[in-house]
């Protein structure tokens, strides 16, 4: 599996879950796909076991890059007053 997924607060983003099969699915479309893509570009499907995890895997990405980017703005803030550094 190849996924590429670029995600900006202005992206609309929709969610269903459906039966196939017999087989519990469930899908999260976007509206931005990308020109001369396949039809299913823009959808992400799996089982709700899958999609679960998915969703937990990407809140603990979310909330790690909040704290890096904490992080690195408390560097900045300590380096530029630290003492015999210049603020312009």
């Amino acid at each position: 599996m190849n996924l590429k997924l670029h995600l900006t607060e202005d992206i609309p983003l929709r969610a269903r879950g459906f039966v196939a099969d017999g087989a519990l699915f469930a899908e999260v479309c976007w509206e931005h796909p990308i020109p001369d893509s396949p039809h299913s570009q823009g959808t992400l499907r799996g089982t709700p076991e899958a999609m679960r995890r998915l969703a937990a895997l990407a809140v603990q990405a979310a909330i790690q890059a909040e704290e890096e980017a904490c992080w690195q703005a408390r560097q900045a803030t300590a380096t530029a007053t630290a003492p015999g550094s210049r603020v312009a």
